[in-house]
């Protein structure tokens, strides 16, 4: 199961969600180690978007994109903010007024190609292996994101909808 199927889950209700959310309310996930086959900073590619990333994603956003389940439009709105650290590691953290299930991810990232990068997920544990492929460009200040393969409809939404803007 991949990384961004988190949002099918979404739909299958709110009892879940809301036993996930009321469960670890206030609580941060544990720090997961970093593998030792992250890249050192010696391996990230010249210009690689090293650093903080925000964007936004309304319900605009997501029923333009043909989602209407309303439990998928809260789930997958929000605030989220990327991180690409030097050691190999990303972070996604999801801010919204609405509760969601996992508003953590994070992993490991790779150059793949020439402007191409792996998300290989770490946490949660349940999605531990699951790896997203993207390519990355500059845009001004921004940072623009696209989805190779995408596992689910989602995904492209949350990543593509908008650049990502430095955080």
């Amino acid at each position: 199961m991949s990384r961004s199927s988190i949002i099918a889950r979404g739909l299958l209700g709110s009892i879940a969600l809301v036993l996930v959310v009321g469960c670890s309310a206030g609580a941060s996930p544990a720090a997961s180690p970093v593998p030792s086959n992250a890249p050192s900073a010696a391996a990230v590619p010249d210009g690689f978007p090293i650093g903080t990333w925000v964007v936004t994603i309304t319900e605009a956003d997501l029923r333009a994109a043909g989602i209407t389940e309303p439990a998928g439009i809260r789930e997958n709105s929000g605030t989220f903010t990327r991180t690409y650290a030097a050691d190999g590691t990303w972070t996604v953290v999801q801010s919204s007024s609405e509760p969601v299930a996992m508003p953590v991810f994070r992993g490991t990232w790779r150059a793949s190609g020439p402007n191409e990068l792996e998300e290989t997920t770490t946490f949660p544990p349940e999605y531990a292996g699951d790896a997203v492929r993207f390519t990355w460009a500059r845009e001004g200040a921004n940072l623009v994101l696209r989805v190779v393969n995408p596992p689910d409809p989602i995904l492209p939404v949350v990543t593509e909808a908008h650049p990502w803007a430095p955080g």
